[in-house]
């Protein structure tokens, strides 16, 4: 969860959102405490019935999506992402760039 905060703050002036989506059963109100607890200030979705997360063909928690402007899905990641990744960042402000190219 610290990765992605520091993700998020990185990109924050830029075009780039980072979204979390939390697929926790206890609800809007569990998430929201751990959220609190952790002070992350990455918007955050809730879908406990999983409504989105299927529609998306998650199967594995986590599970990352970097999605274009465009809406296309152009990179999904399966497992532990390293949002610390100098490489991840760069891919990142990449697309940035070209959607203004």
């Amino acid at each position: 969860m610290p990765s992605v905060q520091r993700v998020h703050e990185a990109l924050k002036d830029t075009e780039a959102v980072v979204l979390l989506m939390a697929i926790d059963g206890g609800g809007k109100k569990t998430v929201q405490s751990y959220i609190a607890e952790r002070a992350v200030t990455v918007r955050t979705l809730v879908d406990p019935r999983m409504e989105v997360a299927r529609k998306f063909g998650v199967r594995a928690v986590p599970t990352t999506f970097v999605v274009d402007r465009s809406g296309a899905v152009v990179a999904v990641g399966r497992g532990p992402v390293d949002f610390d990744s100098p490489t991840l960042l760069k891919y990142i402000q990449g697309l940035l760039a070209r959607s203004h190219g």
